[in-house]
């Protein structure tokens, strides 16, 4: 069985419609949908019968505790060998759950994987990334990333091909992982609010020699941003990114390195 776990934060509207094309996409594989609440909407097990049936279990939370512990609050009720997460905004093309699923069962050395996402006009989204933030990370941003198109070519955000290769990171919007991993790493780590956390624990799935998998079969569109509506809130998001990856440089890079990659971000970002 997957667990499919999506996060809510004021977006039922959006979950609806992701829980609709699940059902109208996936079959040959069993799965049970887990929508998790960062105590944004009054009677949501309620609400959520009523918009997306009674078969979808409703998880409350009795506070925002941001994306990752959210996500494994739903880790912890799942009842599948896999877990998937699946942002709200997000809507299946295909039968990605199948051929993700498939994929980790004809793989035993793949610990996560992801399919490719497309935007809201169909053009390719970020999907994952062929390297993890650190200096040449930096690097490559204050260069339109053309040092990593030098070594992956066109491939560095989404998977233009038909073959699966290795990655750095899968973006969380679809993330599917072993229980295994789940347990072997503890999940996402509760110190991120928000971004650079599925990051943080792509990093410590492959530290533990899992492989990292971008299956470009799985189709799912993500139309982003749907959380963020107004100014403020995108003010918001920016300081969240912030917040993110100083405290994935904290966790993982020795203080020197942390000093040049910001010493590069601040460089780039004052030009």
């Amino acid at each position: 069985m997957v667990s499919v776990v999506i996060v809510n934060y004021h977006t039922l509207d959006d979950v609806a419609q992701c829980v609709a094309s699940i059902r109208e996409h996936t079959e040959g594989v069993e799965y049970e949908v887990i929508v998790v609440d960062n105590a944004s909407e009054e009677n949501f097990e309620e609400s959520v019968r009523l918009r997306c049936g009674a078969d979808v279990r409703a998880l409350p939370l009795d506070s925002n505790v941001g994306f990752g512990r959210a996500n494994n609050a739903g880790f912890e009720a799942a009842r599948g060998e896999k877990v998937f997460c699946l942002n709200p905004d997000t809507l299946l093309l295909n039968n990605a759950i199948k051929i993700l699923s498939d994929f980790l069962d004809d793989n035993p050395e793949v610990g996560a994987c992801g399919g490719n996402l497309y935007r809201k006009d169909m053009k390719p989204a970020l999907s994952f990334r062929r390297i993890l933030p650190g200096i040449f990370w930096e690097i490559s941003e204050s260069f339109r990333r053309h040092p990593e198109r030098l070594i992956y070519g066109r491939n560095t955000r989404f998977n233009k091909g038909k073959r699966p290769f290795t990655v750095g990171y899968i973006t969380g919007a679809d993330l599917m992982m072993r229980r295994e991993v789940v347990e072997q790493t503890g999940g996402f780590s509760p110190e991120f609010f928000m971004y650079f956390e599925e990051t943080d624990l792509c990093r410590r799935i492959k530290l533990l020699g899992w492989k990292l998998m971008s299956v470009p079969a799985a189709k799912i569109q993500h139309l982003e941003g749907t959380s963020f509506p107004d100014e403020e809130s995108r003010k918001r998001r920016i300081r969240l990114y912030e917040e993110g990856r100083n405290i994935y440089y904290r966790r993982n890079m020795k203080p020197f390195r942390i000093r040049i990659c910001n010493f590069i971000y601040n460089l780039r970002n004052r030009s």
